[in-house]
């Protein structure tokens, strides 16, 4: 099934080349058409015109697909909505992670038959595909229900978000980007 969808090469799948920066990336923007889910997929959106086009950009409806996507990278920066963090108010608080942690546990996963991030990089781990770099970036979302519209707060928070993923991008130190709640 997997070469059906996946026959022809996409041009985010091109290979490594001489003059590219050192760490081959790949962003991932998790979510869906429901409310705050889609803080994933708006983030990558935003940071399409952001970055170097050398950078990889993917969106995906479930953590899963990420496990067919990050073999060959260096560093695989994820974007997705989370539960509130330590009975944190609901506002765009972004949280950044960095694998292994147990805090992604509050990421959402779109369904119950699909495995989570935890999962996704355990088994990757396991089987020598993980990359070096893994960072996590959620923010608290509020309304996830079916086709409801963003919520206010957390449109407000996504340019800080792009942001501080951007400023992650630029950066030649590995320095928590200024705004975020690192939870390294």
């Amino acid at each position: 099934m997997h070469q059906l969808f996946n026959t022809f090469p996409s041009i985010d799948d091109r290979p490594w080349e001489p003059g590219m920066t050192s760490l081959r990336t790949l962003i991932v923007g998790i979510g869906s058409p429901h409310g705050d889910d889609r803080i994933g997929w708006l983030a990558i959106d935003r940071l399409r015109d952001e970055v170097s086009p050398e950078i990889v950009i993917r969106q995906a409806s479930t953590p899963s697909q990420l496990f067919d996507w990050i073999d060959g990278f260096d560093r695989v920066i994820v974007c997705d909505a989370c539960e509130g963090v330590d009975n944190e108010p609901l506002s765009p608080i972004v949280h950044r992670w960095e694998w292994p942690t147990t805090e992604v546990e509050h990421m959402r996963s779109s369904d119950s038959h699909t495995f989570g991030l935890p999962a996704v990089f355990e088994l990757a781990e396991k089987l020598d595909k993980l990359p070096k770099c893994v960072i996590i970036y959620g923010m608290a979302g509020k309304r996830f229900d079916a086709f409801a519209d963003i919520s206010p707060e957390v449109n407000a928070g996504l340019r800080n978000l792009v942001e501080m993923i951007a400023c992650e991008l630029n950066s030649a130190a590995s320095e928590t980007p200024l705004g975020a709640v690192d939870h390294a």
